[in-house]
């Protein structure tokens, strides 16, 4: 009876510890998260978190085929360009 026990306490104390760092992992990610995209002539343009300090503005030419994010940082006060996609050449497929 007393072994059930120790055996029933040591798993949910294995099972808690597997929670919490998944819980601690989950909040420590950087991962992005977009807003709702606007659209205007040639261009799609939407914003993203990727800290508490800094946004990201992506803007897609859809004339040229292009991907730009803009970094936005509200702390500085500074708007910097931080990547350009080609996206023709990036969904090419192939014949």
């Amino acid at each position: 009876m007393n072994d059930t026990r120790n055996i029933t306490i040591a798993v949910l104390c294995v099972t808690a510890t597997i929670l919490a760092v998944a819980l601690i992992l989950m909040h420590l990610s950087t991962e992005a998260c977009a807003d709702t995209p606007v659209a205007g002539g040639d261009y799609i343009m939407v914003t993203g978190a990727y800290s508490s300090a800094v946004d990201i503005l992506y803007v897609v030419d859809q004339r040229q085929g292009k991907l730009n994010a803009y970094a936005v940082d509200r702390t500085r006060n500074r708007f910097e360009p931080r990547e350009q996609i080609d996206l023709r050449k990036l969904f090419r497929t192939s014949r």
